[in-house]
Parts: structure tokens; sequence; C-alpha cells
């Protein structure tokens, strides 16, 4: 049987570029896929289809906006997609068969160029500590990552605006996963469009960016390296 899959759209006050995200999201709809979009501004204009729910809901923070999503989702697996990033017409075809997959992107900033989240450019399977000891964090994407639901089921987000929560749940995954597939595709487009890539009201001044790191949670399995800091 299939494995389904739920996609995870947040949006906020951004509708020409929800428009483009959800029009590259409807052609991948196969039977087995399902998305929840959430906009807490109210200023979409819905594209009606079977496969999409709407939601409008506001919340005080982004951690509330990403554990209401992923609380809806009912797939196999899940899938965030932020409105200022858009999947590319080949997301269809990558196959559900891991605990956690991983891809790449391409910054629409610089055409031609794939920015990769491991230093292997190939197809792999790789065990969790193989994933975390190479993985690159200054260029971790949360929609670079498909997560099998049962991975993250128990995910706690910081209830705050804190924009290394993508890094924890990932490791969170890696850490529940036995085999990991890193995928030498291109997943999304990344965009700069909307400026800060948070769908969250004055972002700017209120996410939190910790340089030194320490905002990782302690996953005993593996011993963490960090290799570079994100700006």
């Amino acid at each position: 049987m299939a494995k389904s899959l739920s996609i995870l759209v947040l949006t906020h006050n951004r509708p020409d570029l929800f428009d483009r995200c959800i029009k590259a999201i409807i052609p991948q709809l196969g039977d087995n896929v399902n998305v929840i979009v959430n906009n807490d501004s109210n200023d979409i204009n819905e594209i009606e289809h079977p496969q999409i729910v709407y939601h409008y809901n506001k919340f005080d923070n982004i951690s509330m906006i990403y554990e209401f999503l992923l609380n809806e989702a009912t797939g196999d697996y899940v899938y965030f997609a932020e409105d200022d990033d858009y999947i590319v017409n080949t997301f269809k075809y990558i196959p559900l068969k891991h605990d956690l997959i991983m891809g790449n992107y391409m910054p629409t900033y610089k055409p031609n160029y794939m920015l990769v989240c491991m230093s292997l450019r190939k197809d792999l399977v790789l065990t969790p500590k193989e994933f975390v000891d190479g993985l690159d964090m200054e260029h971790l994407q949360l929609s670079q990552f498909i997560f099998k639901r049962d991975t993250i089921k128990n995910f706690k987000f910081p209830m705050d605006n804190n924009i290394h929560n993508d890094i924890n749940l990932v490791l969170h995954s890696a850490s529940n996963s036995t085999l990991i597939a890193s995928i030498n595709k291109i997943m999304f487009y990344q965009t700069i469009d909307g400026g800060d890539n948070i769908s969250f009201p004055e972002t700017n001044s209120s996410v939190k960016i910790d340089k030194s790191m320490t905002f990782l949670n302690n996953y005993e399995l593996f011993n963490t390296k960090t290799r570079s800091t994100r700006s």
C-alpha cells in the first residue's frame, strides 16, 4: 500500500507568495497526498481542491503554528512548506520509504547553485549517527526534509519564536529513526521574495537567534557536532 503524505503550509500576510506556493503544490497531489494550510492573516485567495483544507487560526508565536499543523496531519509522512518557497515539479516522485528523507534545494538568487545539507552528493541510506555527523546546520532548511510522522509525533516545539526549531525537529526525528535517505535531488526553490523566510509578523525583531548553538536539545544518541553557526 502506498504511503500517504500531509503537506503542511503556513502563511502570513503574503497572499501573492502563497498563491505561487500552493499552485506549485497542486500538480503534485496524488491520491495519497493531502494539504493543510494555516493563514493567520485571513488574506489569501483559496484555491478549492478536495485535498486541501484551509484554517485561519491566530497564534501567539510560530511554534504554535507548526504544532497545530502537525497535530492536524493525517499522513504517514509530513512535509512543511513555507509560503515564500515552492516545491519542484518532480516532488511527487520522491519515494516515501525511510524514517527521514533529506533532499537539496536551490536558492533563486543563485541560479544553478544547488545547496546540500550533507557533504555527500549522491543518493545514500544513512544511519542516524552518519547523518548527524555529516549534517551542515548552516544551510539546513526545514523544507529539505520529509518526516515520517511517527518519528516526530512526540516532538514538543518550544513555545517561543525560535528560528532554530527546524534543527531541533530534524535532530529529534533522527534520534527516532533507523535509516535515513539522502537523495541527490532538489526538493524546492528557496526564495527571498518575502524578506525573512519565517511566516510570522515582526520576525526581524522577535525571532531568537542563538549563534552559540546552545539552543540544541540534548539527544543522547548522538555526539552532535556543529561545524558552523547560522547567521
